[in-house]
């Protein structure tokens, strides 16, 4: 089973969370606060040595870094990532700008509480059809978790 360390007040760990979700596959969360300065102990830093979360640990000793990463390889074989190589790297190409697919997951994380930062979204409709979408997912959760 993928342990994740993270903590969901964060997009970057959100996203992980959500795919995860998405995806049906169980996992342990750890909780990892950053304002406590839980990601710079001597333990943490041994499994990540930047210090960031989110951070996938994928078997025992075997550790991931950075959540674009962690959703690649999440998605691999699923419909979350296509198969087709074009069309997997408009995927990417997406992703590294954060939207579409599992770059869906990736943006929605923030996008979702924009309105939390001053930005109001409601004047795009096309903005607010793709955030109810992704929201309706079966597989939706939120930043809590549930």
């Amino acid at each position: 089973m993928f342990k994740v360390y993270g903590d969901l007040q964060s997009g970057n760990c959100y996203k992980v969370k959500l795919l995860l979700a998405q995806l049906g596959q169980p996992h342990e969360w750890v909780h990892v606060d950053i304002l406590e300065k839980q990601s710079r102990t001597p333990e943490f830093l041994a499994k990540n040595p930047n210090g960031k979360i989110p951070l996938l640990e994928i078997e025992p000793g075997v550790y991931l870094p950075e959540s674009n990463a962690i959703l690649h390889y999440l998605a691999d074989g699923t419909s979350f990532l296509p198969s087709e190589r074009f069309v997997r790297a408009q995927v990417m190409q997406w992703l590294f700008f954060e939207q579409y697919t599992i770059a869906d997951i990736a943006l929605y994380a923030y996008t979702h509480v924009a309105h939390e930062g001053g930005f109001e979204l409601s004047r795009f409709p096309a903005v607010q059809a793709w955030l109810e979408r992704v929201k309706n997912h079966a597989g939706h959760i939120t930043m809590s978790g549930e």
